[in-house]
């Protein structure tokens, strides 16, 4: 028995002595203290680590080591336990199981070492077994070799451990028999340290001189073979690199003599096998020798294709200790995750920072600069690397759909900086192809990722601004990136972050004052939420407790979107602000929320929060949102309302608004936008159109130019109250053309109106083709509106819908219909365990006692 055969089976007894079927890192220490209890002597926990091939060994056991390990298992030393093991070796074991017990202590050594460098734990990585057909085809038929080849980070290295595994070593291997030897870098070296050549290392471990002896020998001596002998070898890019070494391995791939049992199968990086192929394609008998496999890409010369949702589901769950679905992940983070490389730095990541969830589509932008941060700009020559990167992300055209660029037009830098460059490739940030669909193949160079060439582009254009966010800034991003293009997007998302990241929340408004599509600019407010809230939860973070101001309240109140994440993000932020008046306005942008949703219990617990700032919320509004919001409250708890005293103090803001000099729609403030909204929905509710359509003309005089506001939901809101007014004053042309020109809104792409608004025009349509007996039309807007309502969950607006839908459908002779309308409503009522306010019914006067039966019912309902 060799070294190798003999260390094999002292790791397996001292396993079998500490009572251990499989070893983990963590266990090491134990076997060290186990040791020490037995011999007296001390073998550390390192040494053990080394020992069972989870750290590097680049010397050879001591003599120390390899006796107290002996003395574990109860031999004298380590020369008594090899002439134990020598004898029990006898000249009839047959050449085939000699080769199986040396390719056996190699291969063990290979896949615990791969294992360990897995960047996700081995156990929680898909074994992506829709290759294994594939594979065994190849073992099956009559071919000498076959390449996993992939880019960096593809998980080419994972999926060959999990395949030596399936088909050759785990205890259900399908190919018991076979002989598998797995060599990787760290074999590879070991040989190479050593002084050896690759046929030395052959002939001292398989006793013949080369593969194609033991090839010729097996043909001459088919009896003494006993199944197939499988070569994998992977993670040598690094020594192919050096055209010595290249020459070595294509004369090795030349020197195997054709057969139909000696298997090997190569693990290469693309441009590896890039340099590879010319030679290959030159032999017909490689040509034929060679299987390329279905997944096989000529384009990227991969054959590795992302992982599938079913696979990064399994790791996730894995991962999360918990079942992870499609649903819980965001899009772009699962889109993300198709290379399993960003999975392993999603791990990493999760270690250092647990605040940010699978669902939140930030996380993407986040792996990206950690990545980054750790290869390229924390790392040795950081400087010329990121140089490197900036000049061929501009080297790039937006034209090239694979994001590459000929490495003729970057060779100057490259040659500035050869040893940048290297590791930049080494690093997986930067891939070497070849394009073959040109008249002459051109080698070009494009990133790892289309995130990260976005990444350098947006760097390039923040120095193009000195790192100043500005109107600027945002018209370039304008100009520059096409609205069809998704590059735009990702540098919008880039310039959120940069933006929030420096605290410059003023700046990001010009996102939705400039003509961006609608599109973007309810992607971008989405975007700033989920940043804002995971910024304020950073320690030292410039987007602090301390920094929040009125531009985010600004941007809160004009962007009112009422998605679940809009109101998540007005509740932590208002619960995490240290200054007073900017929570307190925070708080009635939630007693805003709180309406919309009916929620009594939410909508109280607030009101007592705003009630200890009485005095001060007079200050900072034109009238006190309290009493408003108090309206409100009374009328959801059915309790009286003291409206004289409120009224009056309306009327007086009215004369107010109304005695004004006209102002710029610039000069239009947060707590202004939250007062209007607020009394016009109760002079709506008290049903007094008079003072509502009063109270409107006064805000036109003081803000002339307010219908053409087009950054702000604001605008669309005022126009629909003006439309609803107008029908409840029997104004019914006027109406119509409020609706026409809502209708404009809705139709160009880059006037900013939000799912809430859209949801309140399809109620004000259907209220008009009420009110003119065109039912059939209202609807089909009320059946359009509810599709939207009930997606958003816009509680209230569902049931000013379906109130709408029973006084259409009484007038169309359908009782059964009706009926079915009544059983849709209070089902809603219940199923949301909500109330039915007086301010959802926005139907005429002639539906008012059908209203008060619905209620009326309802209330009996709960008794």
């Amino acid at each position: 028995m060799n070294t190798n055969e003999l260390l094999l089976e002292l790791r397996k007894f001292v396993l079998i002595k500490s009572g251990l079927r499989n070893i983990d890192p963590a266990h090491c220490k134990t076997i060290s203290e186990y040791v020490f209890q037995e011999t007296k002597n001390y073998v550390s926990e390192t040494t053990v680590k080394r020992f069972f091939g989870f750290a590097n060994t680049l010397h050879k056991f001591s003599l120390f080591t390899l006796n107290s390990l002996s003395q574990y298992i109860g031999y004298d030393d380590w020369d008594s336990f090899c002439r134990d093991k020598e004898s029990q070796t006898t000249s009839a074991q047959s050449i085939w199981h000699n080769l199986k017990l040396k390719a056996q202590a190699i291969t063990e050594v290979s896949l615990i070492s791969k294992k360990n460098n897995s960047g996700v734990p081995f156990n929680s990585t898909a074994n992506r077994s829709f290759f294994y057909p594939d594979f065994d085809y190849f073992l099956k038929n009559n071919y000498q070799f076959t390449t996993i080849s992939a880019q960096p980070g593809h998980g080419k290295s994972i999926l060959i451990a999990h395949m030596v595994e399936h088909f050759f070593v785990s205890e259900n291997a399908i190919y018991k028999n076979d002989i598998v030897v797995l060599l990787n870098s760290m074999s590879v070296n070991a040989i190479t340290q050593s002084g050896l050549s690759l046929k030395d290392w052959f002939l001292k471990e398989f006793k013949f001189e080369s593969l194609s002896e033991m090839i010729s020998f097996f043909k001459k001596n088919p009896k003494e073979r006993k199944g197939r002998f499988v070569i994998v070898v992977d993670g040598i890019d690094d020594v192919l690199a050096k055209s010595v070494h290249l020459n070595v391995f294509i004369d090795f791939l030349h020197s195997i003599e054709e057969n139909n049992f000696v298997k090997l199968i190569f693990g290469l990086r693309t441009n590896t096998w890039l340099n590879l192929q010319p030679t290959l394609s030159g032999s017909a008998f490689l040509n034929k020798a060679w299987y390329t496999g279905l997944f096989y890409d000529e384009d990227t010369l991969s054959n590795v294709p992302p992982l599938n949702v079913d696979e990064i589901l399994y790791t996730l769950s894995h991962i999360e200790n918990k079942k992870v679905t499609k649903g819980d992940v965001s899009p772009l983070v699962l889109a993300q995750f198709k290379t399993p490389f960003w999975i392993q730095v999603y791990f990493t990541l999760k270690i250092e920072d647990n605040m940010l969830e699978l669902s939140n589509p930030l996380l993407c932008y986040e792996l990206i600069n950690y990545f980054l941060e750790k290869k390229v700009f924390l790392a040795k020559q950081s400087t010329e690397k990121i140089y490197l990167s900036k000049k061929i992300s501009g080297c790039i055209s937006e034209r090239d759909k694979k994001l590459s660029v000929p490495k003729e037009k970057i060779l100057d830098y490259i040659n500035c900086y050869p040893e940048a460059y290297a590791d930049l490739l080494k690093a997986g940030i930067l891939i070497e192809e070849k394009r073959f669909s040109t008249a002459i193949p051109t080698e070009v160079v494009r990133f790892i990722s289309k995130d990260v060439y976005t990444y350098f582009l947006f760097i390039q254009i923040t120095e193009q601004f000195d790192y100043q966010s500005c109107k600027g800034f945002f018209e370039y991003i304008l100009k520059t990136f096409s609205k069809e293009n998704s590059l735009r997007e990702h540098i919008l998302n880039w310039s959120i972050r940069f933006c929030i990241n420096r605290n410059e929340i003023a700046q990001l408004k010009n996102i939705f004052k400039l003509p961006f599509t609608n599109q973007e600019k309810n992607a971008s407010f989405d975007f700033i939420c989920y940043v804002s809230r995971y910024e304020l939860s950073k320690p030292n973070a410039n987007f602090s407790k301390l920094n929040v101001g009125i531009d985010f309240v600004d941007l809160m109140a004009h962007g009112r979107t009422m998605s679940q994440l809009y109101k998540e993000t007005i509740k932590t932020i208002s619960g995490n602000v240290l200054n007073e008046d900017i929570q307190t306005m925070l708080h009635v942008l939630e007693c805003n929320i709180y309406l919309v949703d009916v929620d009594k219990a939410s909508l109280q617990n607030t009101m007592h929060l705003l009630k200890r700032n009485y005095k001060r919320l007079n200050d900072l509004f034109p009238i006190n949102p309290y009493d408003l919001i108090l309206y409100f409250h009374n009328v959801l708890n059915s309790k009286p309302t003291e409206s004289k005293n409120l009224e009056e103090k309306i009327i007086k803001l009215c004369y107010e608004i109304d005695k004004s000099k006209p102002h710029k729609n610039e000069d239009l403030t947060s707590p202004e936008v939250l007062c209007f909204r607020l009394v016009l929905m109760v002079l709506f509710s008290q049903k007094n159109y008079a003072e509502c359509h009063r109270f409107i003309m006064a805000i036109l005089n003081k803000y002339p130019n307010i219908f053409y506001v087009r950054y702000s939901v604001f605008s669309p809101f005022l126009l629909l109250y003006l439309g609803h007014t107008y029908l409840k004053l029997n104004y019914f042309k006027k109406a119509q053309r409020i609706m026409q020109f809502l209708d404009k809104i809705i139709a160009s792409e880059y006037i900013y109106y939000t799912n809430f608004v859209l949801t309140g025009i399809k109620i004000f349509k259907a209220t008009f083709y009420n009110c003119i007996h065109n039912y059939d039309q209202a609807l089909t807007e009320i059946d359009s509106g509810l599709e939207i309502a009930s997606k958003n969950d816009l509680r209230m607006l569902e049931i000013s819908l379906i109130l709408s839908k029973i006084d259409a459908l009484k007038h169309t002779e359908s009782s059964e219909e009706v009926s079915n309308a009544i059983k849709e409503l209070l089902n809603f009522l219940h199923d949301h365990k909500t109330a039915m306010p007086e301010y959802s019914n926005l139907n005429g006067e002639e539906f008012e006692q059908t209203f008060k039966i619905l209620k009326s019912y309802r209330r009996s309902q709960n008794c």
